[in-house]
C-alpha cells in the first residue's frame, strides 16, 4: 500500500466503435447515427499503477474530449498519489474551480474533471488492491462529506444534514452491502433502440426476460414534432413488440432523450402512450428546463408516470434545482458527465434527502463499469426501493478484461481492482482512433442519420 508513487504521465485514448454498422444500436430520437465511442485517461505511476476512467461519447468530437482531459495532466502529472487520497475534495475543487479554466464552465471541461477525478479514484483502488465498488462503500461518514464542495448547494443539503443522514443509516448499511454481494443489483434493459428492427427487439427482450430480466425501455417521439401520429404509431409497435416478448409483470419505461419540446407537448405524447402504463418518461424535454421538469411531473402524476432526468445534467446545481424543485421521480447521475466521484455523491446525497430513488444512466460503452459501484454505494448506504440500473447486453464481451455480468436481472459487483475499465488489446488496436482499421466514420453516420424516419430538415445539411 505504497500511498507515496508519483504520477508520472497522462495518456488519452480516442476510441470509436462503429455503432452504425450494427442495426443502428444506441440510436434515439435525437441522436439517429451514434458511433459509441469515449475518451480514456491513464494515469500512470512510477509504481507501475495504472489509473483509468472513461468519457462517453458517440464519435465526432471525441477529438475535442481527449483534447480537453490532455491539458489538465500539467495539474496530476509530478503530484503524489497520497495528496489525493489525503484530500480528494479539494483535489477536486482544484481542478472543477480552477481560477483560469473555470471560465469554461461545463460540458466538455467538467467531463474532463470528471475523467481525471475518476482516474485518480482508479489509482487509490488499485493501490489499496480493492474493486471501486468496495473502496466506495468502506468510507466513513466523515470522508464522504469531505470529497463535497457545498458551496453552492447548503440550500439543499449541508455538511451536517449529510453526515447525520448517513450515520442514521449505518446500522443497515452492512447488512444492504452483504445482500448486494450475494444478489447484485436490480438492472433494466435499453432494448427499444429507434433504429432496432422489431423482430431483433422481440428476441432480444424474450431472451432476456427468460434470464430474468424484468423491465425494458424503449425510446420513444421520434420525429414527433414534424409528424406527430407517425411517431405515435411507431412507438406503439415498438412497446407492443416489448409488451408481447416479455410477460405482464415485465414493466415498460419509456424515454424520449428531450424530442418532445416543451413540457405541455411532452404531458400531451405521454397521455397517448399512458395505456403502456411506463414507470418513468425520461429526458422528455430539455435536459436543464428545470420549470418544465416541474410541471410535466405534476401533469404526468394522476397518469401514474414518473418523470426521470440526469442523463445530460452536466453538474451537482443542475441536479439541486431538479430535485428540490420536485421535478424528477427518477434521478438519473451519469458516471462520465460530472466532475466524477466526489461530485456524485453530492448528487446522491441529495437525491436521498428528497426521497428521489437513484436510477443510474448507463447506455454507453463503459458507463457500466462506471456506475454500478455508484448504485452499490448508494443502495448500500440508502437502500433500493425504486432503483434500477440501466443495462446494454452489447460492447462487454470481448471489449473489456472483465465485462459486467447479469444474473437473475441483477448486475453482479464486478471483481476487478478499481473500476474494471481495461480493454482488450485487440480491440483498442482496431477502434483506436484515428489508425485502427475498424475505427468509426463520422461522414457515414452523417449520411445515415440523414436519412432516418423522424430526421429533422436540418439533417441534409449533414450528408
Amino acid at each position: 500500500m505504497n500511498h507515496n508513487q508519483t504520477i508520472t504521465s497522462l495518456e488519452v485514448l480516442d476510441i470509436r466503435y462503429p455503432t452504425v454498422r450494427l442495426g443502428l444500436a444506441g440510436s434515439d430520437p435525437r441522436h439517429l447515427a451514434p458511433n459509441y465511442s469515449c475518451a480514456i485517461p491513464i494515469l500512470r505511476t512510477d509504481g507501475g499503477l495504472e489509473g483509468r476512467a472513461l468519457v462517453f461519447t458517440i464519435g465526432d468530437g471525441t477529438q475535442i474530449q481527449k483534447t480537453a482531459i490532455e491539458a489538465l495532466g500539467r495539474f496530476v502529472v509530478g503530484r503524489k498519489l497520497r495528496d489525493f487520497i489525503a484530500e480528494p475534495g479539494l483535489f477536486a475543487q482544484a481542478l472543477a474551480e480552477h481560477h483560469q479554466l473555470r471560465w469554461l464552465a461545463l460540458g466538455t471541461y467538467r467531463m474532463a474533471v470528471g475523467g481525471i477525478i475518476n482516474a485518480l479514484w482508479d489509482l487509490w483502488a488499485k493501490v489499496e488492491d480493492v474493486s471501486m465498488w468496495r473502496l466506495l462503500t468502506s468510507l466513513p461518514p466523515e470522508r464522504i462529506v469531505e470529497c463535497i464542495d457545498f458551496h453552492h448547494l447548503r440550500d439543499a443539503l449541508t455538511e451536517d444534514e449529510l453526515l447525520e443522514m448517513l450515520r442514521q443509516r449505518e446500522p443497515t448499511k452492512q447488512a444492504n452491502l452483504e445482500r448486494l454481494e450475494r444478489q447484485g443489483v436490480r438492472v433494466y434493459s435499453t432494448a427499444g433502440w429507434s433504429g432496432r428492427p422489431l423482430d431483433e427487439v422481440r428476441r432480444l427482450c424474450n431472451g432476456l426476460y427468460r434470464q430474468g430480466t424484468r423491465a425494458f425501455k424503449a425510446k420513444v417521439g421520434r420525429g414527433q414534432q414534424y409528424d406527430r401520429s407517425r411517431a405515435l404509431d411507431e412507438d406503439r409497435r415498438m412497446l407492443d413488440a416489448i409488451r408481447e416478448s416479455t410477460g405482464e409483470d415485465a414493466r415498460l419505461l419509456t424515454d424520449a432523450n428531450q424530442n418532445l419540446g416543451d413540457w405541455r407537448n411532452a404531458a400531451g405524447y405521454m397521455t397517448d402512450l399512458a395505456k403502456y402504463q411506463p414507470m418513468f418518461i425520461e429526458e422528455a424535454i430539455a435536459y436543464n428546463d428545470v420549470l418544465g421538469y416541474i410541471e410535466l411531473r405534476k401533469a404526468l402524476a394522476p397518469l401514474g408516470i414518473g418523470v426521470a432526468g440526469g442523463e445530460q445534467a452536466p453538474d451537482a446545481v443542475t441536479f439541486k434545482q431538479l430535485l428540490a424543485g420536485g421535478g424528477l421521480t427518477h434521478c438519473q447521475i451519469d458516471g462520465a458527465r460530472v466532475g466524477g466521484v466526489n461530485e456524485l455523491f453530492a448528487i446522491i446525497g441529495m437525491a436521498a434527502k428528497f426521497g428521489v430513488p437513484v436510477c443510474p444512466h448507463s447506455g454507453g460503452i463503459g458507463l457500466g463499469q462506471l456506475v454500478g459501484p455508484l448504485a452499490a454505494f448508494d443502495q448500500a448506504w440508502f437502500g433500493s426501493e425504486g432503483r434500477w440500473l440501466e443495462y446494454l447486453e452489447f460492447l462487454q464481451a470481448g471489449v473489456f478484461k472483465q465485462p459486467l455480468q447479469v444474473r437473475d436481472g441483477h448486475y453482479q459487483l464486478l471483481p476487478s481492482t478499481g473500476w474494471g475499465l481495461e480493454m482488450e488489446e485487440e480491440f483498442v488496436a482496431r477502434y483506436r482512433y484515428p489508425d485502427g482499421p475498424d475505427t468509426a466514420d463520422s461522414l457515414e453516420a452523417d449520411r445515415e442519420a440523414a436519412v432516418q424516419p423522424g430526421a429533422p430538415p436540418y439533417a441534409r445539411y449533414w450528408a
